[in-house]
């Protein structure tokens, strides 16, 4: 299975044919860097882990004279061209929606912004840690060390395509880092995507104006009580009847708002979207001997400048586009964390951690891919025993660096 992803790689999307036009800033080194970034690769799609995972299966593969130790790996990624990565990852996505390989999500191509956090450590820490001071349990109070970026996903009903990610450095925020990457993703995917969604933390006219001038629409959740927007969605709520209807087992209410003169910093019309689910489901009883159905409801409030005319699909289909902003937790950070150690730092320092963040949502984007259109054995079920059985093919097959093209000799 490893070879096959490897050829699948290379066919499609002619990866390490990319990846060979990476630079670093190395003086004289011995070791090119195409050789650095093809063993960040397949510790990636074989789920090592760690680097020294890698050496371990190096040495037992005996590649030492193919791969480069960790510690030139670990050197290289301080000063790798994280332009030069982020450009392997958009001709990436061109080929994809090229090759349909992207789909819509609910009829719109959606982007989503978020922020995490992905590391914390007591006591290791470079000039780009942001730190906070936290109170244990016994009233002692740490300083703890951590690192947060950003990132942009396309959304789709089966592949979330990761974009781009960009640090949150120290003495800013999440929406001046999210600022800088907006304007790169616009600029490097002008046509990739029409909608951008974010949370509540979102729902400000720097972000509004920018998408506007980029010919973009925002959608950006409401949860400020006190809001003028928030009281005056309430007020006409209450005066006017909702659209009810059933989706799977959740049924909704929601009512749709056009609201002006209520968001002074915006200056412009916006529709507020108040969303009331109710879903039941069935529980233990507090005895633990017995089953209760109950409802698990759930308040929803959107602000939006996207006309009615620009959702085909009607009030009930914009719905389901804003709910697709948990893709980004679901598809991104958790499955990333849980499955590909996204929070594992491989070397820390700013420019390694990101040039290691870029590579991995390169290879999972490709891993998606591979997985939804190149396997037919039904067996296969689920990520985790696909990627297992990549590991053991790349455990126990004849592996040697032939079958990448795009090195050099």
């Amino acid at each position: 299975m490893f070879k096959k992803l490897i050829d699948y790689s290379n066919k499609i999307f002619d990866l390490f044919s990319a990846v060979a036009l990476i630079a670093d800033r190395r003086i004289k080194p011995q070791i090119p860097t195409v050789k650095i970034i093809t063993a960040i690769i397949i510790m990636y799609f074989t789920n090592q882990g760690s680097l020294h995972s890698l050496s371990q299966e190096i040495a037992y593969k005996k590649l030492k004279g193919f791969l480069p130790s960790i510690s030139t790996i670990a050197r290289a990624a301080d000063s790798m061209d994280l332009d030069g990565i982020r450009e392997v990852g958009l001709g990436i996505y061109k080929k994809a929606r090229a090759a349909k390989m992207l789909s819509a999500c609910h009829g719109m191509w959606v982007g989503v912004v978020d922020g995490h956090e992905q590391a914390t450590s007591a006591y290791c820490k470079c000039g780009y840690c942001k730190e906070r001071t936290v109170t244990g349990k016994d009233g002692v109070k740490d300083i703890q060390y951590y690192h947060q970026f950003v990132a942009f996903i396309l959304a789709g009903p089966r592949v979330s395509f990761i974009l781009d990610v960009e640090p949150i450095l120290p003495g800013e925020g999440e929406l001046t880092s999210a600022y800088r990457l907006i304007e790169r993703v616009l600029a490097n995917y002008p046509k990739a995507f029409s909608i951008v969604i974010g949370d509540g933390l979102y729902l400000r006219e720097t972000i509004f104006n920018l998408l506007k001038a980029h010919h973009k629409y925002a959608i950006a959740v409401l949860k400020e009580e006190r809001r003028q927007l928030s009281q005056e969605a309430n007020r006409l709520s209450l005066l006017s009847e909702p659209e009810s209807y059933r989706k799977g087992r959740t049924y909704y209410r929601v009512w749709d708002h056009s609201i002006s003169g209520c968001w002074d910093g915006y200056g412009k019309d916006v529709r507020v979207i108040v969303s009331e689910e109710a879903t039941p489901v069935r529980v233990h009883s507090k005895d633990g001997g017995t089953f209760e159905d109950i409802l698990n409801r759930a308040n929803w409030m959107w602000v939006t400048n996207l006309p009615r005319s620009e959702d085909p699909g009607g009030l009930k289909n914009t719905v389901s586009a804003c709910h697709s902003r948990w893709q980004i937790e679901n598809g991104c950070f958790n499955e990333t964390v849980n499955i590909w150690n996204a929070d594992h730092i491989y070397r820390h320092s700013k420019n390694a951690i990101i040039a290691f963040l870029l590579l991995l949502f390169i290879c999972v984007n490709i891993f998606n891919i591979f997985r939804i259109r190149n396997i037919k054995d039904r067996s296969i079920k689920t990520k985790v025993y696909l990627i297992k059985l990549i590991g053991i093919g790349f455990h126990t097959d004849d592996v040697h660096l032939s079958m990448v093209p795009a090195i050099p000799p």
